[in-house]
């Protein structure tokens, strides 16, 4: 197996452990195949995000909310060296996403190759919710600009999507049966 496929592999048993049933994000891949899938669809539910009225003008935004977001992940032939792809299939208005063709996400902020897939959907997220954005090299120059002057709206939403550790506490206790006891908090 090449690096290459190593790494995809990981990648793969990572995502769906980590989205199995995640309150906020869905995964969808093809692995019918046997293959490692190298094309992923995500869906963010119930996260706001924002998208343009049809009814804006060039000088009046009218802004509304949306809860779903469905965006694709490709990972072309030299990921993980160069960031994999990454498009919005849904509308949005956000600096960091292109609304014309290909409408592709700037993930550039914050990739390098040690970056898992997990990260990178769990930072589309976030961007999503306007938690994290850049108006400074941005994609979309009318919503970095619109951004700049309302950033007393951001964030749109605060879901946290990382689902935390279990912790857990040993404690010395034997019972009856000299049995360690654990308690999971």
């Amino acid at each position: 197996m090449s690096p290459r496929q190593r790494r995809i592999q990981s990648d793969f048993e990572k995502l769906k452990n980590e989205f199995y049933n995640h309150p906020y994000i869905k995964l969808i891949y093809d692995d019918s195949d046997d293959n490692i899938p190298e094309r992923y669809f995500v869906i963010y539910k119930n996260i706001t995000g924002i998208k343009l009225n049809p009814e804006s003008t060039k000088e009046n935004k009218i802004i509304e909310k949306i809860s779903e977001h469905k965006i694709e992940i490709y990972l072309h032939i030299d990921y993980p060296k160069i960031k994999p792809q990454c498009f919005m299939l849904t509308e949005i208005f956000h600096p960091n996403f292109r609304i014309a063709s290909p409408n592709d996400i700037c993930i550039g902020d914050f990739w390098a190759p040690g970056e898992t897939l997990a990260d990178i959907i769990y930072q589309i997220g976030e961007m999503i919710q306007y938690k994290n954005y850049n108006v400074t090299s941005p994609l979309n120059g009318i919503a970095a600009k619109w951004a700049r002057e309302n950033e007393d709206l951001f964030p749109v939403d605060n879901k946290e999507l990382r689902m935390g550790e279990i912790e857990i506490e040993l404690k010395s206790d034997l019972n009856n049966d000299n049995e360690i006891i654990i308690d999971l908090k």
